[in-house]
């Protein structure tokens, strides 16, 4: 018996390890590629100002950089703001959905006294409760095949 369980976690368990491994390898990779990129950028950022001091010297070069720094920053800020706020649209969208699929309140009522009805443990109330939960699941559409 024990063969089989070995046999049943590893192939229930067995990609545990390399997706570890992966993960792992994917984080390091993208630290390494984020210094490169900072360092890319900070490289253009300088290149720029020295670009534009020739022309308008060194304050008017780093007024600039700066500017396109900033402009950056809430161009990213407000691209956020607008994922964000479309998420929560969504999230809400499908709690209402969520809640047009609920039952009734009297349902819900009469679903709510079931635990109490089973504590008789008789046959006729497990056999009403049976019929009570029928009828309210096909009142929900629960069978229907919509093809």
């Amino acid at each position: 018996m024990l063969p089989l369980f070995t046999q049943l976690g590893v192939v229930a368990f067995g990609r545990i390890k390399p997706t570890y491994e992966q993960v792992t390898r994917s984080v390091i990779a993208g630290a390494v590629a984020a210094i490169f990129g900072l360092t890319a950028y900070v490289a253009l950022l300088v290149a720029l100002g020295i670009y534009i001091a020739d022309f308008h010297g060194a304050l008017w070069a780093a007024l600039a950089v700066a500017m396109l720094n900033a402009l950056l920053a809430i161009v990213v800020i407000v691209g956020v703001k607008i994922a964000n706020r479309q998420a929560q649209r969504r999230v809400e969208a499908q709690q209402r959905a969520a809640r047009s699929r609920l039952p009734d309140p009297v349902t819900l009522q009469l679903l709510a006294s079931v635990p109490a009805l089973l504590k008789g443990r008789s046959l006729i109330t497990t056999a009403a409760i049976a019929a009570m939960v029928f009828a309210v699941a096909k009142s929900q559409g629960a069978g229907r095949y919509d093809d």
